[in-house]
């Protein structure tokens, strides 16, 4: 195999625990990383332990037991010969600059929110581009929405895909004239009551609500309205009542005919954003939300808590997004070099 080419062979990962008081809080890193390589190689046994040259692990916080090079530590620990070299790298904010100057892949994808070309990010983005420009990449990039890539979603964000050798394009939009709405998503899901789940659909389960927040709710008109449309503001919060035009989303239900709005680690609930069902007196359920991220069904999330998993599926990259920047980025790498 040339040095150059990458299979993809198998998937594992640890369970999820709480950070410091979890199942796992005296498990260390290193330990955890050589059971997944244990696990890698048991499960495959045609990939020969002394075939794997080298072991590149990223790390998002180099102090404690994660300091040094954890990959190499892992190695150690692992089934893997001691003579397997380790790689750890940096996965701090702008960490791909570490990881491009070592091993310049042959294409760069990078999504972010909007503002980091421009804005609060110029300083770290123009270190990025001086990095692509020193190690001869060519770039596109711009403001992307997901609703014009098939998800169901206002979804506004930055992107930029680059090459070597060769001039890379941005996705074109397939669906920027007819968006998917809320209903062609979410409809078909059985209806659910605050705190209800159902077995029919993987992770179909509605937070539950206190009191008061489900009356608001019930207050709030179906199919797109508001909070200001709530005949009786005495049942609002009093911080809305002070300021009601601030969050002005807040306790809104989505549109049936329409896109949702943008997806957050709070996705599931009322008083985080207009994450209210469009008919049902509840917030989206998990399963709603990983739709309108455009998973498919079969894809279930697994988590320590019901916040856990809504923060999984808000904080994810669209699935048909992600699908049409692999598409382009296989359309540019299958060019002829230019």
């Amino acid at each position: 195999m040339a040095a150059r080419e990458v299979v993809v062979v198998d998937s594992v990962r640890t369970g999820l625990a709480k950070a410091h008081r979890g199942s796992f809080n005296l498990t260390r890193s290193d330990d955890m990383l050589a059971h997944c390589v244990d696990s890698l190689l048991e499960r495959n046994p045609n990939v020969a332990p002394e075939e794997v040259e080298d072991v590149v692990v990223g790390a998002a916080n180099h102090t404690g037991e994660q300091d040094g090079n954890l990959a190499r530590l892992a190695v150690v620990l692992s089934k893997l010969p001691i003579s397997t070299a380790g790689l750890t790298i940096n996965r701090f904010c702008s960490s791909g600059l570490q990881a491009i100057a070592q091993r310049p892949p042959d294409f760069v994808i990078v999504e972010n929110v909007p503002g980091l070309h421009n804005a609060f990010g110029l300083d770290i983005y123009q270190k990025f581009m001086a990095m692509l420009e020193t190690h001869g990449f060519r770039s596109d990039s711009g403001l992307l929405d997901a609703k014009d890539y098939g998800v169901p979603q206002t979804r506004k964000r930055f992107i930029l895909v680059a090459a070597k050798a060769r001039e890379p394009r941005l996705p074109v939009p397939t669906t920027k004239n007819s968006p998917i709405t809320v209903r062609e998503c979410i409809e078909k899901y059985p209806p659910l009551d605050a705190g209800e789940q159902d077995a029919a659909f993987a992770n179909h389960a509605a937070r539950k609500l206190p009191p008061h927040h489900q009356k608001i709710v019930a207050a709030v008109p179906t199919d797109g309205g508001s909070r200001r449309d709530v005949a009786d503001t005495s049942i609002l919060l009093p911080c809305h009542r002070r300021h009601p035009k601030a969050h002005k989303d807040v306790f809104g239900r989505m549109a049936w005919d329409a896109p949702s709005p943008t997806l957050t680690c709070r996705c599931t609930d009322v008083y985080c954003g207009r994450f209210t069902h469009p008919e049902q007196d509840r917030g989206i359920s998990l399963r709603e939300a990983a739709a309108l991220q455009t998973f498919d069904d079969g894809y279930e999330f697994f988590g320590g808590s019901f916040l856990e998993q809504a923060r999984q599926i808000g904080n994810a990259v669209p699935v048909r997004l992600a699908e049409a920047l692999g598409r382009a980025a296989m359309k540019c790498l299958q060019s002829t070099n230019s």
